[in-house]
């Protein structure tokens, strides 16, 4: 008979048969049904003619072959396990991640990554989450949220300030010319950013400010993400206040339109925080100069 190796299943299934010493626990190990294991054991069996377990007293054995296979399988598969685990972690990057929100990691973050991980020699992994406490819960490195630069236990270097403008797609900005700039055209909407804490600029703020009869008005919709808001404007639904730093990008390439140069801004701002220290390390100090270089 030519020499021949027995199949890779089969001698999983031994293995796991011989550690378990149960048929029932070696195919919950390996996540297959016990028939299964019974039929890989019989068939290597059948293979080296052999009797590989035996029943004694009910209990599920090794037979002398079963032991001297098992010693070489089992050198064989942990010798295996090493140099694969030796590969993964030769190959596996060291990370940086980053908390924010969704509409700063979309719009603001995302074409900043480049920049960010070639320094730092890691792969960035950015968590997007709409509410501070849950972001302030991540295992992260480091976090941008809005604030006025305060917050305990964290260091804070501002990205850039709170100034809005109000923004549309092309479509929609020039039926509100025609409309004569003002009052909204029918089936325009301004899109509205939930703020129950009243933290940002909104929509009655920016209008306060404007010269009478210049600001646009009409129905509103709201929603609870910044990002999202920026996305129905894209889309075409409607008049949204947009951060001039976070949609510049939107606003050069044309995908959306100023409706005004009136600008309104505050003394808040997108911080970039990180733990006591974060900035004097290798790492906070390539991450803050990423994001606020050219």
């Amino acid at each position: 008979m030519a020499d021949y190796l027995p199949t890779l299943k089969g001698l999983q299934a031994f293995e796991a048969v011989y550690q378990f010493n149960s048929f029932t626990d070696a195919a919950k190990a390996l996540n297959v049904q016990q028939p299964a294991i019974s039929y890989q054991i019989r068939t290597l069996e059948d293979e080296l003619g052999v009797r590989l377990f035996t029943r004694r007293q009910g209990r599920l054995a090794p037979t002398p072959d079963g032991d001297a296979l098992f010693e070489t399988v089992s050198h064989a598969f942990d010798s295996v396990r090493a140099v694969a685990r030796r590969i993964r972690e030769t190959r596996r990057q060291p990370s940086m991640t980053i908390a924010t929100y969704p509409g700063i990691a979309t719009f603001w973050l995302a074409s900043r990554l480049g920049a960010l991980t070639d320094p730092l020699g890691r792969t960035a992994r950015v968590i997007t989450l709409t509410r501070d406490v849950d972001l302030l819960r991540e295992r992260a490195d480091c976090w941008i949220l809005f604030g006025s630069g305060t917050w305990r236990d964290l260091e804070a270097r501002l990205l850039f300030a709170q100034e809005v403008c109000p923004v549309a797609a092309p479509a929609v900005a020039a039926r509100i010319a025609e409309a004569g700039g003002a009052q909204l055209p029918p089936g325009v909407k301004i899109i509205e950013l939930e703020d129950p804490e009243r933290r940002w600029l909104n929509w009655d703020d920016w209008r306060r400010r404007q010269p009478e009869g210049r600001a646009l008005d009409g129905p509103r919709v709201t929603v609870n993400d910044h990002g999202l808001a920026l996305h129905m404007a894209l889309a075409g639904a409607g008049v949204t206040l947009g951060w001039t730093a976070v949609i510049e990008d939107l606003l050069a390439g044309g995908s959306l339109v100023r409706l005004s140069e009136a600008e309104v801004s505050s003394d808040a701002g997108y911080w970039l925080l990180g733990r006591p220290g974060f900035f004097d390390s290798p790492m906070g100090a390539a991450v803050l100069s990423a994001l606020t270089g050219p």
